[in-house]
């Protein structure tokens, strides 16, 4: 004799599904290699780059913001370390950018470094759109190599 099951409350989606996406980053190297000889340690950085690129998606709302922009008590300020760790970067890197000019120094106390928040992500979203570009770039050369013969 069966017995009927009892209804199972299936749980609700509160947002969008979460996508995932495979890419295989090989094609993409040996693209480049037919450009540019690549050393190992450029291989290896532009793999991460690939890697970094496809593993971060950015995602944007299209909400306004009620923050008032003249109150600077809302920008934290961060050292080099927290800022590296915001955007998914080694802390050399940051200081890079910060002494060629890419991320405005807000202020240094001895050797250390403080950048605002606000500075560091605004250059982070200038920087994935820059690679967006590149990879756009990269794709339609693929593009018009592998189908022009």
């Amino acid at each position: 004799m069966k017995t009927a099951r009892k209804p199972t409350e299936t749980p609700q989606r509160i947002g969008p599904p979460a996508l995932s996406v495979n890419i295989d980053i090989a094609p993409l190297l040996d693209a480049v290699r037919r450009h540019v000889k690549l050393t190992p340690q450029a291989t290896r950085l532009i793999k991460g780059e690939f890697a970094q690129l496809f593993q971060s998606p950015s995602i944007s709302s299209t909400r306004k913001s009620a923050t008032n922009k003249s109150e600077p008590a809302t920008d934290p300020v961060l050292s080099t370390q927290e800022a590296a760790d915001l955007v998914g970067i080694s802390r050399p890197y940051i200081v890079a950018r910060i002494e060629a000019g890419d991320i405005l120094l807000h202020q240094q106390v001895g050797k250390q470094r403080r950048v605002l928040q606000s500075d560091v992500l605004a250059w982070h979203r200038q920087e994935q759109i820059r690679g967006r570009k590149a990879l756009g770039q990269l794709g339609a050369d693929l593009d018009s190599e592998i189908f022009a013969g």
